[in-house]
C-alpha cells in the first residue's frame, strides 16, 4: 500500500557535504554557526548562506541569521545516513584498500554521494566478510601484501613486459603512446595500475601469455617492450 508521504526528493552532492559538516560540528561543539561550517568546508560565507536557505526550504535544517543552525528530525536522519556511507567506505579503503588516512577519506568523500543504499548495504556486508571471516585469511595476507605495493614512487625502477620473468607479478606504470593498437591494449586493461602477471612464453615465436585480472592475454614481445612495469615483490 502507498504511503501518504511523498518520498523527499534527493539533494545535491554540495548540500551533502553541508548536513554531514553541521552534524559533524553540533555532535563537536554542541552548535553550529555559519562560520564554523565555512571554516569546516572551506567555502565563502555568502556560499554558506545560499546552502543553508536551500536545506531550511527542503525542511532539513532549522535557521535563522545570527543563531546557531541545528538540524530538522528529517536532517538529522538524512545526516546520519551520509555519515554512515563516509565511515564505512573510509573503513574499507584503510583496512582493505590499505590506502593511508588522507587518501582514503577523500575517496570516501567523492564516493559517498553517488552510491546508492542498495549498493551500500552490499558493500558493507563484502567489507565485513573480508575483514572477520576466517576463511578469507589468505585474502587478508595477499591484500596486505600487495595493495601497499601499487602505489608507485617516481624514482622506482621500471623494466618492460617483455622481460617480466615467468611466474612475477608487476604494476604497470607507463604505456608509451607508439604502442600499436594502444586503445586495443588499454581495452584489454593493460593500464597503469593495472597488476599483472607472466604467464609463459610460447615456444615458438615471440608471444608472450599475460594473466591480466581473469583473463590470459596473448602479446608479442615487442609491444610488452612498450609496456612498463613496477615488479612486484
Amino acid at each position: 500500500m502507498p504511503s501518504d508521504h511523498p518520498k523527499p526528493s534527493p539533494i545535491s552532492s554540495s548540500l551533502e557535504d553541508y548536513l554531514e559538516a553541521i552534524a559533524e560540528i553540533i555532535e563537536e561543539k554542541d552548535h553550529a554557526h555559519t562560520k564554523d561550517i565555512a571554516d569546516k568546508l572551506h567555502v565563502t560565507m555568502p556560499s554558506v548562506t545560499n546552502a543553508l536557505q536551500t536545506l531550511y526550504a527542503r525542511g532539513l535544517i532549522v535557521y535563522q541569521p545570527h543563531v546557531p543552525v541545528s538540524l530538522t528530525a528529517r536532517g538529522a536522519e538524512k545526516a546520519a545516513v551520509i555519515r554512515h556511507r563516509h565511515v564505512a567506505m573510509k573503513k574499507f579503503f584503510q583496512d582493505i584498500l590499505k590506502l593511508d588516512v588522507k587518501d582514503a577519506d577523500e575517496a570516501a568523500c567523492r564516493i559517498e554521494h553517488v552510491i546508492g543504499e542498495k549498493v551500500m548495504s552490499r558493500f558493507i556486508v563484502l567489507a565485513k566478510t573480508i575483514a572477520n571471516r576466517e576463511d578469507c585469511k589468505p585474502l587478508r595476507d595477499f591484500l596486505n601484501q600487495t595493495m601497499p605495493q601499487l602505489c608507485v614512487e617516481n624514482d622506482v625502477e621500471l623494466i618492460s613486459l617483455s622481460e617480466l620473468p615467468v611466474g612475477r607479478q608487476g604494476v604497470v606504470v607507463h604505456v608509451d603512446d607508439n604502442l600499436r593498437a594502444l586503445k586495443k591494449f588499454a581495452d584489454l586493461g593493460l593500464v597503469r595500475g593495472t597488476l599483472l602477471q607472466m604467464e609463459g612464453h610460447a615456444p615458438f615465436g615471440d608471444l608472450l601469455r599475460v594473466r591480466v585480472m581473469c583473463s590470459s592475454l596473448s602479446l608479442r614481445r615487442k609491444d610488452a617492450a612498450h609496456i612498463w612495469l613496477k615488479v612486484m615483490t
